[in-house]
C-alpha cells in the first residue's frame, strides 16, 4: 500500500504539472522518458492496486482495526476525536474546493499555470487530435499547399510512405514530434 501511495503521488504530480492531452501529444511531450498517456496509465493501474491494498490491509487487520475504533465496554464507535477531526479536514477540503477559494484555488492556479506554460512552449496544434489526422487531411485542414508541404519534408530528409499515413506516425518514425513536421511543412 505503501509504494502504491508512492507511485499514486509520483504520477498524480506529474499529470498536476503536464500540458494538457492536446499539447503534450502534439508536443511528444515525456518527462523521465514517460509521455502524458503512460503517466495516466501508470496512476490508474497503481490507484486500483491501492485499492486491493487497502481491502486485503482492512481483512488482515480487521482485528486491531475493531479494536482502535472500540471504547473501554469494547462497544465499536466510529465518531472518535481522530475521526472528527479528519471528517472536519475533509468537509473543509470538499467545501472549499468546490467552493473556489483560497487556499484551494491558490493551489490548482498553479496547476493551470504549469499548462499554460507549455502551450506557450510549445504552441497549440491547429486543431484536437491533429496529430491523428492523415499528412493529406493535416495539409488540407491547416491550409497547406501540398507539393510545397511534400517537397519541404523530402528536403528535410523526413522519411513517409504517403500522405495516408498519420501525422504522428511520421512523427514518430523520425524521431519528432507532431509539431516539428508540422513546422517542417509550413517553412515555406
Amino acid at each position: 500500500m505503501l509504494l502504491a501511495t508512492l507511485m499514486l503521488t509520483y504520477t498524480g504530480v506529474m499529470l498536476f504539472i503536464a500540458p494538457q492531452g492536446k499539447i503534450a501529444y502534439w508536443a511528444n511531450w515525456e518527462f523521465l522518458g514517460l509521455n502524458k498517456g503512460e503517466y495516466t496509465s501508470l496512476h490508474n493501474t497503481f490507484f486500483v492496486l491501492f485499492l486491493v491494498a487497502f481491502v486485503l490491509h482492512v481483512y488482515y487487520n480487521f482485528k486491531p482495526i475493531k479494536n482502535y475504533l472500540s471504547n473501554e465496554a469494547k462497544e465499536l464507535v466510529v465518531a472518535t476525536k481522530e475521526m472528527i477531526i479528519a471528517t472536519i479536514f475533509t468537509v473543509v477540503f470538499i467545501i472549499g474546493t468546490l467552493m473556489t477559494v483560497p487556499p484551494f484555488t491558490t493551489f490548482l492556479s498553479l496547476g493551470e499555470d504549469a499548462k499554460e506554460y507549455w502551450t506557450e512552449v510549445y504552441g497549440e496544434p491547429p486543431y484536437n487530435h491533429a496529430e491523428l489526422s492523415s499528412l493529406k487531411v493535416f495539409i488540407r485542414k491547416t491550409g497547406l499547399d501540398e507539393t510545397k508541404a511534400v517537397q519541404a519534408l523530402k528536403d528535410s530528409n523526413i522519411i513517409f510512405s504517403g500522405l495516408d499515413e498519420k501525422l504522428l506516425d511520421v512523427a514518430k518514425n523520425n524521431n519528432k514530434s507532431p509539431n516539428d513536421i508540422y513546422e517542417i511543412m509550413d517553412k515555406n
